[in-house]
This record gives structure tokens, C-alpha cells and sequence, in this order.
């Protein structure tokens, strides 16, 4: 087969073809065009330049990415990533698509939140070798799941025994203030009802005051809004509420797709703390995941000292920082690498070599690899 790849700046043409080979793939959700797009529209800055690979005039692979104003590339990421990764039909069209990357004269490239254990890693390392780039690898988190393919009686065994105690009295506590029910919402009826009381259910209380919430920012608002519309329409979207009397006391903004519950958000009422109320849901969420077709929780997100006590089983995902052979790349690697005083070094050493005028764009591009740290 013959297999090219292009450089487009615009999504919405690629859309069609983009989440048929997503769904042929059975790609994890972050992956897909409609993902992608919600969180260009919001976080989106710089130029879009995604990398399309053909094979016969088929879209066969996708990588989506950013160029910064300093010429930087990097992945379609920020903190509210949990996943990136390159969407292939085969390792063939990975290895184009990495090649293609390293041929776009970036001084910098970044790709973050890429599981460790996909070929994605390995061939991207092989690719910047080729190209002579320099890659540093980062841990960047540890993502925390359970295996949901055995019995829930095996599982809430293996949890610790005071650890069930506690769950236990404080469900038993909130049972007797009133009527206690779990609610799965899917978005097919009052979405945007249901996404107001969630989101004031989640930003309650401290995460609303260290500005983590949803609602905290009008963009991660919006950013939620459309992922929530998008992932309503595939059926996917599930917005669960643990009632006390009707009154929402904890809410989980999810996903599923492909048997794989994601937990992209979580939050409860601290007015009712004392009850466990966010213990209590993820107890019930988690039990309602082993009576049905799903495989794996995941957790998502960093593995927090609350997510140990549900499991032991962890992901690991990694960043690539890759760094052009060129003074411009030594002097990023320095900033991230050594610190101040040997991008100094470079700075001063360039200054000799192409003047001031050099050396004040190298400060510039120094200042944009240190505000990346």
C-alpha cells in the first residue's frame, strides 16, 4: 500500500473519517475528533497542525497537535487530559506519522500523558533518533484502575477490613437520615439541567475555593459543556448522583465506552463530610460496574491517596520533551534540564556567535521552555 501524510489546520473536514477509524479502532474516547475539538475550541492557542496519514486515499492514522508562536510542537493536552496518544490502523502508519513529525523543523517537540506500555513511545524515541533530536522522558502520572471482570464479593474482600468498616457504618448513618439513591443519567433527557446541579454538586466546598472545579473557570466549564454534548450523542456520557431525600449530596461526571468506566470528575456536598458521602458513591459506582458488561474502572488522573484505597492497579503514563539538534534545541534542553545558569551559558555563547538580535530571541525562547516547567 502506498502511505502519505499531510499537514492540515483544520479539523472540522477531517471529522467523518477521523471517528470512523476511531470506532474501527475502538479507541479510547480522548482520542476521537469530537474529543479533540471540544478541547481545541476552549484551550486551543497557537496554530492547529494535525498529521494525517492515507493509505489509498483511507485515513488511516491521526495525530493531532499544536505549534506555538515560539515553534514549539506539542500534544493537544493540559490537565484535563487524561489520555493522548497516536490513532493508527497499524505500527506501519505510526512510524510514518512520527517520522512526518520530526520532519516539520520544530526546535522543540512535546507529547504528554502517553501510556508508557504503547508502542506509541518506542517509536516516537526511534524516530527522534533518526532525526537526531534529543529525547527526555517523564514520568508524568500514575493512573489508578480496577479490573472489573470478577466478582464483587472477591473484590470488596480484598479491600482493607477497617477500611470496609468505615464504608459500611457511614452508609449506614446516611440510610438513616432518609431515603439514600444512586442515579446513572446518560443525557438523552434534561442535560443541561442535570449538568447544573452536577457541576454545583462537584465545585461545592473546597474545590471551588482553590479554584479546581468546574465551575471555577468559565473555560472548564465550557470544555466539560461540549465534552458532556459529545459524548451524549455516542451514548457514552453518564452523570451519577448519590440523593439523600431527592437532594444531591455527590456527583460523578463519567464516560464509558468499550467496557472501560472513566471517572473524568468527582465531588460531594462538604455540608454532609461527616457521612462519607464521596466514599459512599464510588462504593455504589463501583458495585454497579461488576453487575454490568464493564471491564475496567478507571480512575484517571493522579493516583491520589483516596484512590489507594480502592486499588492496587496502576498505569503509567509518560511526556516526551525532544529537543532539535540544533542552538535553539541545546538551549531548551538546558532550561529543563540544568536550570538557569547553563541556558545562560548557551544564551551568552549564541550572543557571540549571531549578535544581540540572536540573543535576545534565544532569551525568548529560553523564557517560553522555563513557563513549560
Amino acid at each position: 500500500m502506498n502511505t502519505s501524510v499531510n499537514v492540515q489546520d483544520k479539523l472540522e473536514s477531517l471529522v467523518p473519517e477521523w471517528e470512523r477509524l476511531a470506532q474501527r479502532m475502538t479507541a479510547p474516547p480522548f482520542l476521537w475528533a469530537g474529543w479533540v475539538d471540544a478541547w481545541w475550541q476552549v484551550f486551543g492557542r497557537g496554530r492547529l497542525q494535525i498529521l494525517a496519514a492515507y493509505e489509498d486515499g483511507h485515513l488511516t492514522g491521526i495525530l493531532p497537535l499544536l505549534r506555538t508562536r515560539s515553534g514549539v510542537l506539542s500534544s493537544t493536552t493540559n490537565y484535563h487530559t487524561p489520555l493522548f496518544g497516536f490513532l493508527t490502523s497499524s505500527e506501519r502508519t505510526t512510524e510514518h506519522l512520527a517520522a512526518t513529525l520530526f520532519a516539520q523543523g520544530a526546535q522543540r517537540i512535546d507529547l504528554s500523558y502517553l501510556p508508557s506500555t504503547d508502542h506509541d513511545v518506542p517509536v516516537t524515541r526511534a524516530a527522534a533518533k533518526a532525526a537526531r533530536y534529543r529525547v527526555l522522558t517523564e514520568t508524568k502520572q500514575i493512573v489508578p484502575h480496577v479490573d472489573t471482570r470478577g466478582s464483587w464479593e472477591d473484590y470488596e474482600s480484598r479491600l482493607r477490613r477497617k477500611f470496609r468498616g468505615e464504608l459500611r457504618r457511614r452508609h449506614r448513618r446516611l440510610e438513616e437520615q432518609g431515603e439514600l439513591t444512586l442515579e446513572v443519567h446518560d443525557g438523552t433527557d434534561r442535560l443541561s439541567q442535570l449538568l447544573d446541579e452536577g457541576f454545583r454538586t462537584e465545585g461545592s466546598g473546597w474545590k471551588e475555593a482553590q479554584g479546581t472545579s468546574i465551575i471555577s473557570h468559565p473555560r472548564t466549564h465550557s470544555f466539560y459543556t461540549r465534552v458532556a454534548r459529545w459524548a451524549a450523542a455516542h451514548g457514552w456520557l453518564r452523570l451519577a448522583f448519590l440523593r439523600l431525600n431527592g437532594q444531591a449530596l455527590a456527583f460523578d461526571f463519567c464516560l464509558e465506552y468499550n467496557g472501560t468506566h472513566y471517572l473524568l470528575k468527582t465531588g460531594y456536598d462538604p455540608a454532609y463530610s461527616k457521612f462519607g458521602p464521596g466514599m459512599i458513591i464510588r462504593y455504589l459506582m463501583l458495585s454497579r460496574a461488576f453487575s454490568t458488561d464493564i471491564s475496567t474502572y478507571d480512575f484517571l488522573g493522579r493516583f491520589q491517596a483516596w484512590k489507594r484505597e480502592w486499588t492496587s492497579g496502576q498505569q503509567e503514563q509518560v511526556s516526551l520533551r525532544m529537543f532539535a539538534p540544533t542552538v535553539l534545541g541545546g538551549l531548551n534542553r538546558a532550561g529543563f534540564v540544568h536550570g538557569r545558569p547553563a541556558a545562560r551559558r548557551v544564551r551568552d555563547k549564541v550572543h557571540s556567535i549571531l549578535g544581540e538580535r540572536g540573543g535576545r530571541m534565544v532569551v525568548r525562547v529560553y523564557r517560553t521552555a522555563r513557563k513549560k516547567q
